[in-house]
């Protein structure tokens, strides 16, 4: 998963004003957009309008991402080789932009979708908005800045409240964070409320930092784009393994041959069966061979569709 730090917009973008052009064309190559809204007051970070104001930061962005994709639509439809499925999704399309309706929420089915998916529209993309708050709000207000976003996003126009998701972050609460050390972060913390653990090597235990974005927006992404994660290696305990990866795919859309060929092209040609088994149940055995022994493996062949929570070991020749 990669994500990728554009130039925020300003009014005119979609006519190329700033840097416009360069900002749209790369959102255009992504699958989503995190729209990170300032919603914090500091007089030594100036804000373009001279002003913060969350509604209208996002509404700006939101509506020059629905003017580029009208003027994008409308070129395409202009092409004489615009015909079919294609032209009639395009017009459909570019009536909603016209009235204002992102291309998420017109109600396009996953076959429409799929045959402008060429097109890369901006507006089609889900959305997440990450409300920048101050440290304080971030921790000791956390809930009364949570009640404030919500009431935001009911007043952004040109957002999908069906589909757009909403977070929290500090930027300013992580910077400072990671030019601390150990003892200072966790004194910091104390001080916002955040209760910082040590683990027994004196690390600074997941309870502050499942809070932070970078926990809580790829695992946001993950949810909204449907992906799942599988962990591969060669069957061995983990200190011993300098093969395991981590790889991320479409729910439901990898099969056990797959799954081999994430291991090995070879191991993918020579499959002969997947060994299956639930983790929830693994975790009750000391082994493997423990849980195979007690009849909770089962036998699936190339094209078993992988789900979550399996354990599968491949067998190959």
């Amino acid at each position: 998963m990669d994500l990728i730090d554009v130039a925020g917009l300003v009014k005119g973008a979609s006519r190329g004003e700033g840097l416009g052009n360069r900002f749209l064309a790369t959102v255009r190559e992504c699958d989503l957009i995190i729209h990170v809204v300032r919603n914090y007051l500091d007089d030594d970070v100036i804000h373009v309008e001279g002003k913060v104001d969350p509604v209208v930061d996002a509404e700006v962005v939101n509506l020059e991402l629905l003017l580029a994709d009208i003027a994008h639509v409308e070129r395409r439809l202009e092409r004489s080789n615009c015909v079919g499925e294609e032209r009639i999704v395009l017009e459909k399309v570019v009536q909603g932009l016209q009235d204002g309706i992102p291309a998420r929420t017109i109600g396009l089915s996953e076959k429409e979708a799929f045959s402008i998916k060429s097109m890369g529209l901006l507006t089609l993309k889900p959305v997440i908005y990450a409300f920048n708050v101050d440290d304080v709000d971030f921790t000791l207000n956390k809930e009364e800045s949570m009640e404030q976003v919500k009431e935001f996003m009911e007043r952004i126009q040109y957002c999908d409240l069906g589909t757009d998701r909403y977070t929290l972050v500090s930027a300013k609460l992580e910077s400072e964070l990671g030019s601390l050390s150990s003892d200072e972060r966790n004194a910091y913390l104390e001080s916002l409320g955040v209760e910082a653990i040590q683990d027994e090597n004196g690390n600074v235990d997941t309870s502050y930092s499942q809070l932070m974005s970078y926990h809580v927006l790829p695992l946001l992404v993950k949810d909204i784009l449907d992906l799942s994660l599988v962990y591969t290696g060669p069957g061995v305990p983990s200190e011993r393994s300098q093969t395991t990866k981590t790889h991320i795919f479409k729910a439901g859309s990898m099969t056990a041959s797959d799954l081999a060929g994430k291991l090995h092209g070879e191991i993918q040609r020579g499959f002969i069966r997947a060994e299956v088994m639930n983790s929830n149940e693994l975790i009750r055995y000391d082994t493997y061979n423990d849980a195979k022994d007690d009849g909770n493996v089962r036998i699936e062949g190339r094209d078993y569709a992988t789900q979550g929570g399996d354990v599968v070991l491949i067998k190959w020749k």
